[in-house]
């Protein structure tokens, strides 16, 4: 995975919390709104970047 992405995910978390997954849908609604197909996309690819890092190494979910 990108670890530009990974970054702003982890930063997302750091600012917003257990709401960072929301966060990152809400910013890609918003694009789709605009328009703005491209950056809707990358802040769909952040919401999964965040979603990921909420699981444990072996890829199971743990309790939120």
């Amino acid at each position: 995975m990108n670890t530009g992405l990974n970054l702003f995910a982890e930063a997302l978390v750091f600012v917003h919390g257990k709401g960072a997954e929301s966060e990152a849908a809400k910013h890609a609604q918003i694009c789709e709104r605009l328009g703005d197909m491209d950056t809707a996309e990358t802040w769909r690819q952040l919401q999964g970047a965040v979603r990921s890092l909420k699981r444990p190494p072996d890829g199971t979910m743990r309790a939120a």
